[in-house]
Order: C-alpha cells, then structure tokens, then sequence
C-alpha cells in the first residue's frame, strides 16, 4: 500500500472517529442521542431480517409437525376403517351362515335336535376332503353323517377335540346307499374324479331317468334315510348287467359355510323301531 493510501486511510478513519464523537455529544429533535439512534438505525434491518428468518423456520417447523400428524392420523383413520370393514365382512359371513344353518334345520326337521352343527375352516375339493370345526367340547364319532345346503356332503373319518375331517362324497374311496324317492331303485353312490357320483348296481329294468333325484336310503349305516344326494344327469346302458347311472350331487361343498354332523341319528331309528 502506498503512503497516499495509507493517507487517505487515516484521515477517513480520524474522521469517521470525530463524527462519531460529535454524534455522542449531539441530540436529536426527540432528545435522544444521534449516535444513539444511528445504531438503533443500523441495527434495526438486521434484527428484522432475524425476526423474518426466525418466523419462517417457525412456520416451516409447525407445518412440518402438522403435517406430520395429519399422516398419524391419516394412517389411524385408515386402520379403523380397514378394521370396521374387516369386522363388516365377519358379520356378513356370520349372518350369512345363520341363515344357512336355519335352511339346514328346516330340512332335517327330525333329526334337528340331533344334529350338531359344524363351521367350515378348511375344504380341499380335489382331494375330497373337509374340515369343520364344532362349537361346543362334544366329540363327534367317526362315521357321523354330514348335512350341508342342499344335502348330504360326507361322512366324518377322524375327529380331535373341536376339529373333525370329513370324507366328502364326492371323494373315489366314498361309498354310499342310496334310492328313488319312493324306494322303488336303489344302487351304492360312489365318488369320481370329475366330481359326479357314480350309481353302481342299479337294475336295467329299473326306471329312472335324467333329472331324478336321488336320496339316503340308510342301508350303509351311516347316512339317515331320505337325505337328498344328487339329481341324474345321465342313465346309459352298459356291458354289464347294470345300468351307468351318473348323478350331480346335490350339496356344494365349495360354497358350504356350516354342516349337520348326526351322530345318534341310529338310536331315534331304534327307538322307532321299538315302538308297539
């Protein structure tokens, strides 16, 4: 720096110095100091500038923090109503089986106070098979009669507490006695595959024809007579000496909510049969 500057310098800071003294010493038309107010002046942007920054990153903060708990709630909301609609579909389904266990007891109105009514938890169609659960600690033997909408749909094989399996009909090991309504054919239902039911050992003479229905005839012991099993589909002649008799069944265990497990329905018949 050149003596002309540092000149220059020095007397811009003596003077600087000597309005500064003279401002201390002077007052304003308000009685105030001027060097006073000269700091108030320039300290004045600064703190609105402060006072700006603060109320913005205080704005920012409080809608952070609200927008945040517009999403707690949001996502609470969303859990009740995702809880309410839950518990909607339960009492739809609850309601649904009701109604199906009133049209189940209708159509057993013998046996009714017999039957032990089962819910569906578990069903396998292509390996014939079903599982129910009952509502009380009674424990259902195997060979108990299963009744769902419709008709009957299998027999219990194995039971464990609450839980019981059921063999559906329509399963190829399932056998069954079944007749016309009136008795006059009978044959032994037995499942497929395909999921019709095959009527074996049915006369040629026999006259039955497509859309007949088919019924219990309690001869197996395990099925109550007079159940409705299936309807026929198709009756054609065959090298043996029986008629190929394939029938519908009539109970849908893919649908079924609730069954009728009858387990004592052979002692009402033996108590019928004492009877003088």
């Amino acid at each position: 720096m050149t003596d002309r500057r540092i000149l220059v310098l020095r007397t811009a800071l003596l003077w600087i110095l000597l309005e500064l003294l003279a401002a201390a010493q002077v007052r304003s038309a308000a009685g105030n100091l001027v060097l006073w107010e000269w700091a108030r002046a320039a300290v004045t942007p600064v703190v609105w500038v402060g006072n700006a920054i603060g109320s913005v990153v205080g704005g920012t903060v409080t809608g952070v923090s609200d927008a945040t708990n517009l999403i707690i709630d949001n996502n609470r909301l969303r859990l009740e109503l995702e809880t309410a609609q839950a518990m909607n579909l339960i009492l739809v389904e609850d309601m649904a089986a009701h109604r199906e266990l009133d049209s189940l007891t209708a159509m057993i109105p013998d046996l009714a106070e017999l039957a032990v009514p089962a819910r569906t938890t578990y069903r396998d169609l292509q390996r014939g098979r079903m599982i129910v659960e009952v509502g009380g600690d009674r424990r259902i033997p195997p060979d108990a009669s299963a009744v769902a909408n419709g008709g009957v749909v299998g027999r219990v094989i194995r039971s464990q507490g609450r839980r019981c399996w059921i063999e559906l009909i329509t399963n190829p090991v399932a056998a069954f006695a079944v007749q016309s309504p009136d008795g006059r054919v009978r044959g032994l239902d037995v499942g497929s595959d395909s999921g019709e039911l095959e009527n074996q050992f049915v006369s040629r003479r026999a006259e039955l024809l497509r859309g007949d229905p088919l019924v219990t005839s309690g001869a197996d012991g395990i099925h109550p007579p007079g159940l409705p099993v299936g309807r026929v589909i198709s009756v054609r002649e065959s090298d043996r000496p029986f008629l190929d008799v394939r029938a519908q069944p009539s109970a849908a265990p893919a649908t079924a909510r609730v069954v009728l497990l009858l387990d004592q329905w052979r002692t009402r018949v033996d108590e019928s049969d004492l009877e003088p």
